[in-house]
């Protein structure tokens, strides 16, 4: 997550003013008796059993913006190679930064085609009205608006059913998405009487897609969700529920996983992922599932495994889903190898993030594909590459892998309340950055260590068979989930890599590294998955003892060292409160 701090606005620390009216202020009850959690599947009265034989759906459809104007990114003088007079590039020129006093942007209107273009309609809305129609991208800087469309972004969803129980999980090519607005999804497929029990929603956390979550405007400060699209993304999130429910029929279960460091022995996972924070920790494992008819066509697969899709770094301005586009057509399409191609599944695949906090990330990384070409530049053929080959390690390992005979099924949901330590995000929130509840504070007072507002989230425990999917709602960080203080998740294959960077000036004192049993050891599942992103985007969830602040401007800027990620976190209360709801969650039995 490379974004940018958001505010320096310490004035709006003396107000309390509620911008959206909407739920600021309120105040938890958690009620009384035994903890029970507040979505049981089988047990609730709507879900009272899982029994029979296990059904899936799968479906996809589209998200992609399709209003929207282009510009010229041109730098300083406004002149772009072609152009009269042009001599060079100049500054600002290729930054993907718009500046408005001298870059021009295409008064062309939704289509982004005038007068003169090829297959030119007519004026469209929008066009020769004088103003800019940007689409802000996510993820990096602010002021990056889109220029193109690369490839569709999608809501990708899969339904599973056994007996009375339905559970749907949607992966959509988004930076993050917001509990609230899983809430609104879940509400419009509840309208459209929908037979499903509960929807997770992750988001890929894709930094080459328009804003979902509003601090990537135009400037710092300014509110960068386009509302049209966003409704948009809202009904279709929805509906690509609703097709993967009516597609259910009887499925087999498929699983397995991949060390992803096998495939490089010089570089191990540094031939995909880069850990770029002090202690190096990379959770090497890539989980898959496959869902199979009848038939066995393929009905869905699921890839999950934790990586930033921002391998085309922060000077493109063409929608795209990044790596994972890659990663999905592959699994479906398969994959052209010259040195021996392989072939694809057919289907619907997903994308499940995993812990990618801390910061997993293919930045940095030179991807060598099966043909022995490297690739570096942040590029789509980098894209390409990474993509293609998780695709490929996954098509190889699935190879005669016997299907789960009698799968389970099995949910249950917890919300938990997150305290915005945090004065950046206070901010943020007074201003309306954040399109969010906040709760259990007094709104007629200044905010302070004493009137913090709250988060409501949310986690869940999803079984599929010999699958535990764990929900987070942020980005975990690796060793959170398994460890790796000792070594033994480093992220490169040769033993000369230092877990600690010898010269970080303020490096994580590892003796005071939390003991295990790691997240996923308690999760106790044959194959664990950590949804990262799941139902809610939070921001990074550091582990206490390595939380570090500057000393004289706390979370405006960064303390020496690799501290960039406590700026983009609520705060250190987090990632304590996280563990303890999920082991609450884990522990709870009917």
């Amino acid at each position: 997550m490379r974004e940018i701090n958001i505010l320096y606005l310490g004035l709006l620390f003396s107000t309390g003013c509620d911008p959206k009216g909407d739920g600021v202020g309120e105040v938890s009850d958690s009620g009384g008796g035994p903890w029970r959690p507040e979505v049981v599947c089988p047990g609730d009265p709507t879900c009272p059993d899982a029994d029979g034989p296990l059904f899936a759906g799968a479906s996809a459809v589209s998200i992609t913006p399709t209003c929207f104007e282009a510009w010229r990114d041109c730098g300083d003088d406004g002149l772009c190679p072609g152009d009269s007079g042009y001599v060079e590039a100049d500054g600002g020129e290729g930054d993907a930064e718009y500046d408005s006093r001298a870059e021009a942007f295409l008064d062309c209107g939704c289509d982004r085609l005038c007068p003169g273009d090829d297959g030119y309609p007519g004026a469209d809305e929008g066009e020769a009205d004088g103003e800019f129609m940007a689409l802000w991208l996510a993820g990096f800087q602010s002021g990056r608006p889109a220029n193109s469309v690369h490839d569709d972004i999608w809501a990708r969803a899969a339904a599973f059913q056994k007996g009375g129980t339905t559970v749907a999980i949607v992966s959509l090519d988004v930076v993050g998405f917001f509990y609230d607005d899983v809430l609104k999804v879940r509400a419009a497929v509840a309208a459209q009487g929908v037979d499903v029990d509960h929807i997770i929603v992750t988001s890929t956390h894709v930094h080459e897609g328009p804003d979902t979550m509003g601090q990537w405007g135009p400037n710092i400060g300014t509110r960068g969700v386009d509302e049209a699209w966003f409704a948009d993304v809202i009904r279709n999130t929805a509906k690509a529920v609703e097709r993967a429910v009516a597609a259910l029929e009887p499925a087999s279960l498929t699983v397995g996983a991949v060390d992803i460091s096998t495939d490089s022995v010089l570089k191990g996972t540094q031939n995909q992922v880069d850990d770029h924070r002090d202690p190096r920790i990379v959770d090497e494992w890539m989980n898959w599932a496959i869902l199979r008819d009848a038939e066995g066509a393929t009905i869905a697969s699921m890839v999950n495994f934790a990586n930033h899709p921002e391998s085309l770094s922060d000077e493109n301005t063409a929608i795209t889903s990044d790596f994972v586009h890659y990663v999905r057509d592959g699994m479906e399409n398969g994959v052209p190898w010259e040195s021996g191609p392989l072939a694809g599944l057919s289907g619907v695949c997903l994308y499940i993030q995993g812990a990618v906090g801390g910061m997993m990330t293919p930045l940095g990384v030179t991807v060598t594909d099966w043909d022995g070409v490297d690739h570096s530049t942040s590029d789509f053929s980098k894209a390409k590459a990474l993509g293609f080959v998780m695709a490929s390690q996954v098509l190889v390992d699935q190879v005669d892998k016997v299907p789960e005979t009698d799968p389970g099924l099995a949910l249950r949901a917890a919300e938990m309340f997150l305290p915005i330590e945090n004065y950046a995000f206070q901010a943020a929130f007074l201003m309306g950055l954040f399109d969010r509840a906040a709760y259990n504070y007094d709104e007629d007072s200044p905010l302070g260590n004493d009137n913090r507002p709250e988060l409501r989230s949310e986690i869940d425990v999803f079984d599929l068979g010999p699958i535990r999917m764990l929900t987070v709602p942020g980005e975990l960080l690796p060793e959170l989930a398994v460890g790796g203080y000792d070594g033994a998740h480093t992220n490169i294959g040769s033993s000369s890599d230092q877990i600690v960077d010898p010269e970080n000036p303020n490096p994580p004192a590892l003796d005071a590294a939390p003991p295990g049993p790691y997240i996923k050891e308690r999760m106790g599942a044959p194959y664990n998955w950590i949804v990262g992103l799941g139902n809610d985007e939070v921001g990074y969830i550091i582990p206490v003892y390595n939380f570090k602040t500057h000393d004289r401007n706390p979370w405006f800027d960064e303390p020496e060292g690799d501290h960039y990620e406590e700026t983009n976190s609520l705060g250190p209360e987090t990632a304590p409160l996280v563990e303890a709801a999920v082991d609450q969650l884990l522990d709870w039995s009917p």
